[in-house]
């Protein structure tokens, strides 16, 4: 039996699946699938400091820490690299002539004693107990010594037993050991974790003078690559292991990982064997489903099952065809017939894949679903918000799209002040609609099936599929938001069924660790789409490279695998001059600076985060023939996206009034949407902007009122059913006779064409709560296709529940016109700008294809163009 039969040779693994070891879902180990938790990564960057002096050569101040963590004394602990280094050391450091050993069992058991020239005896313990060894077979078996002179017999067995994953009783042990002192008992308790430190004799290895207690720490806690694992026994044989044992056996990270091991608090080991139990139950009952097959309860982070029936080489079917690994046990002593497999807990989606290719190759008859190579996913990630990821996303899909792929944007949650809908009356955010049109295919809720929209400062509306939810708290959402997981996933899947690839975006940076154990749109949505992730950064701020360097940080080991490589962005200068820190990186984390993107303007692409407009006003340079347009900007804005093309007209000087000092003299006055109308027009009334507003209004100046601008418009408000408010009743600014009633049902419309007072019709789209109704002398001023109202007005006060009105070129430049006239201002004839996403979108594309390695992307992505 070689060194590796126990599983886990993941170079091995991907020679025999032919595909990278990223690409293998193992179920041959027995490992935390998460990897280490995160007080060990952050013990292991610490200990970083220590690396320069020797460690103690015997662990002298491991085994101090460790007898104050268990209450024993320092001389009864050996530490070792990993369980296994003890496992070797004990035949020679106990002088061994015979080991019993219980099977089936550990390899290196087995391995251990013949290597010391150790005579073996194999005690069959049989299906009938589950392979749970009788503790009386093996009493009679060693035969008895009372006087405990000469011990040179051992019995090596481990509870949970290894591969059933039974558990021992702990009495009945306690007892046979003590009755058995001319014995050896060498107790591997490495899964004790799992079934919990009360069902441990631990306490006791120090009083037995016949019983070693071995623990390994890397499976609990996923650092099978740092190795660390301790004996505990009494002092006299715990002197007689360390000196069969070489001197810096173990290394400052491992004795790192293994104090802040013993720093923890029980209740963190506690929530993982809860953990660990919901997911073994999980895997059981997928197990016990399939055709044939026979599961054996378990205690550990494994389960034992025999699938009768099952085609030969089903492991190696498994590996080759579906890229999953699992352990194939017929070289296990007592299984080496009977189909016997066993598979590591990991995580439900995990499960379900594993479930499936069983499925497919245990059942003829069964629809062939394999578990498909991956289908190419790239996925763009920040170091925090607005660091360009919705830009870079929208020119990576109008990439691909040109390069001849089929391709859709995806970003699984989503905190947006602006949204639209779609032709399916859908609500999505706008972004996605953006990178939609960068693919050239129509918006689709599944693009986006999350959506939060902000109306507090710790609340959000919560929309899913295109469907509001309701209202949620931030801490309530955080706790929620796991259950909105399988739409998540559904909708993903079926947009990965349908294009050659998928372009997802994450949200503010996947380095949140106080919000990793809920993310679903991050690192964990990658996990699941299979994604090259590639993180981004906004060099403008400063500090760029310290950002990619602390996400990195953060990272687990799974998380780095995923990392493709960096991308600056926003950079203003000589690029050239970043090559040293691009070799910092390359060098420190092993992942290259895939491209440096220039700072890009005036592409005029729809902003979705932040509420910015892209031209800020300069008294300076207002042109005597210029509009001068204020936007009464509320805390709570949503969508000012509609007015970006009013910035884009070189006629027309667009800036941000939030006190009257910035108020000046506008010729049009613009009330955006909110998501909070009545407390936003209340912050409108403190800074005194009500009565501006109405100044202007009576010298007879244009006003344009947009959703929760219509609304604040008119002459109250009205929130029965406090969707948005705890008041009932909101005056209004009174400059409208409308009043608008909220109702808990959502108004969403794509108006295709609306018919207004000037010769252009309009279109866009609808998103709002409010019902509102007019009296004289207010009237209608522009209709839905089926006659309905859609904005209302009064002289030169006018206000519309249509979002992206101003979009439509002509119609623009028509509404431009009307108030130079009225403001004496001569009319432009000419359209000075076209309002052209998709000309935009090809220019940005061009802009970002010169500055990345396209090429170097596509090898990640396994493309050939």
């Amino acid at each position: 039996m070689n060194d590796f039969s126990h599983g886990g040779n993941l170079k091995s693994l991907a020679a025999d699946a032919r595909r990278p070891e990223r690409d293998i879902l193992d179920f041959s180990v027995n490992l935390r699938p998460e990897g280490p938790p995160e007080f060990i990564t952050c013990a292991l960057w610490r200990a970083m400091n220590g690396v320069t002096p020797y460690p103690s050569p015997d662990m002298q101040e491991l085994r101090e820490k460790a007898a104050l963590h268990y209450g024993l004394s320092p001389e009864c602990f050996v530490f070792g690299n990993g369980a296994n280094e003890l496992i070797h050391a004990l035949p020679c450091a106990l002088n061994l002539k015979r080991a019993v050993i219980p099977e089936p069992a550990f390899s290196e058991y087995r391995l251990a004693c013949l290597r010391h020239g150790v005579e073996i005896d194999s005690v069959p313990a049989g299906e009938k107990t589950s392979f749970t060894p009788s503790l009386s077979a093996l009493a009679e078996r060693v035969g008895t010594n009372h006087k405990g002179e000469k011990q040179e017999t051992a019995v090596f067995l481990a509870n949970p037993c290894n591969p059933s994953g039974g558990l021992l009783d702990k009495k009945e042990l306690f007892q046979t050991i003590k009755e058995n002192p001319g014995t050896v008992w060498i107790l591997d308790e490495s899964f004790i974790n799992y079934a919990g430190g009360e069902k441990s004799l631990l306490p006791d290895a120090a009083t037995l003078p016949n019983l070693v207690i071995l623990h390994s720490l890397t499976k609990f806690y996923g650092m099978a690559g740092i190795r660390c694992g301790f004996a505990v026994c009494c002092a006299p044989l715990a002197e007689r292991l360390r000196k069969n044992l070489p001197a810096w056996n173990v290394n400052v990270f491992a004795a790192a990982a293994v104090r802040a091991i013993l720093k923890q608090p029980s209740s963190w080991a506690e929530q993982e064997r809860t953990l660990n139990r919901e997911r073994r139950k999980d895997l059981f009952h997928r197990l016990s489903a399939l055709p044939g097959a026979a599961v054996l309860p378990s205690c550990a982070n494994f389960l034992l099952f025999r699938l009768s029936g099952a085609p030969s080489g089903l492991a190696s079917l498994l590996l080759k065809k579906h890229g999953i690994a699992v352990r194939d046990c017929s070289n296990y002593p007592g299984l080496e017939t009977g189909g016997w497999f066993r598979a590591g807990v990991r995580t439900p989606e995990e499960h379900e894949l594993l479930e499936r290719a069983l499925r497919v190759e245990l059942d003829k008859h069964a629809p062939a679903i394999l578990r498909r190579p991956p289908k190419s996913a790239l996925m763009i990630q920040g170091t925090c918000s607005d660091a360009g990821k919705s830009v870079l996303t929208a020119a990576l899909c109008r990439i691909f799209h040109q390069d001849g792929f089929s391709v859709a944007p995806f970003k699984a949650q989503n905190m947006a002040l602006n949204s639209g809908v779609t032709a399916l009356g859908e609500e999505m955010g706008r972004a996605q609609m953006v990178q939609a049109q960068a693919c050239r295919i129509d918006p689709d809720a599944r693009m986006n099936p999350i959506l939060l929209k902000p109306h507090s400062n710790t609340g959000s509306q919560v929309i899913v599929m295109g469907k509001a939810v309701g209202h949620m708290e931030a801490g309530e959402y955080f706790t929620a938001k796991r259950r909105f997981w399988p739409d998540v996933r559904a909708a993903y899947d079926s947009l990965s069924d349908e294009y050659d690839l998928v372009c997802l975006e994450g949200a503010g940076s996947p380095g949140e660790i106080n919000l990793k154990s809920a993310d679903v749109v991050n690192m964990n949505m990658a996990r699941y789409a299979r994604a090259k992730v590639l993180l981004t950064g906004d060099i403008d701020r400063g500090g760029v490279y310290a950002s990619f360097l602390g996400t990195w940080m953060t990272f687990s080991p799974w998380e780095r695998e995923l990392l493709a490589g960096f991308v600056v962005n926003k950079f203003r200068g000589d690029s050239s001059l970043l090559a040293p820190a691009h070799r910092y990186m390359q060098e420190h984390t092993g992942k290259p600076v895939l491209g440096v993107i220039p700072m890009i303007r005036n592409i005029n692409i729809p902003e979705e985060d932040r509420a910015v407009l892209p031209f800020e006003y300069d008294e300076s340079s207002k042109h005597a023939d210029s509009l001068d347009v204020a936007v009464v900007m509320p805390a709570h804005i949503s969508n000012f996206t509609d007015f970006a093309p009013l910035a884009a007209e070189p006629d027309v000087r667009l800036r941000q009034v939030r006190t009257g000092d910035e108020w000046g003299q506008p010729d049009l006055v613009i009330l955006p949407g909110t998501k909070s109308v009545a407390a936003d027009l209340e912050r409108m009334r403190r800074a005194g902007l009500d009565s501006l507003v109405r100044k202007h209004a009576g010298k007879g100046k244009w006003i344009l009122g947009v959703c929760g601008g219509l609304q604040m418009l008119g002459k109250e408000i009205l929130d029965p059913h406090h969707q948005e408010s705890a008041e009932e009743r909101t005056p209004g600014l009174g400059l409208l006779e409308l009043t608008t009633t909220f109702s808990p049902v959502k108004t969403l419309l794509n108006v295709r064409r609306a018919r207004t007072p000037l010769a252009p019709d309009a279109s866009g789209y609808e998103i709002h709560h409010g019902i509102t109704s007019h009296e004289s002398p207010c009237e209608p001023l522009m209709f839905r296709e089926d006659s309905s109202p859609c904005g209302y007005g009064k002289g030169r006060v006018w206000a519309t529940y249509l979002h992206g009105f101003l979009d439509g070129d002509e119609f623009r430049r028509a509404f431009i016109n009307r108030v130079r006239v009225d403001s004496g201002l001569p009319p432009k004839p000419s359209l000075h700008v076209s309002h052209d996403v998709d000309g935009a979108l090809d220019r940005l594309a061009d802009i970002v294809r010169k500055h990345l390695d396209v090429n170097a992307i596509y090898r990640l992505l396994q493309l050939k163009r």
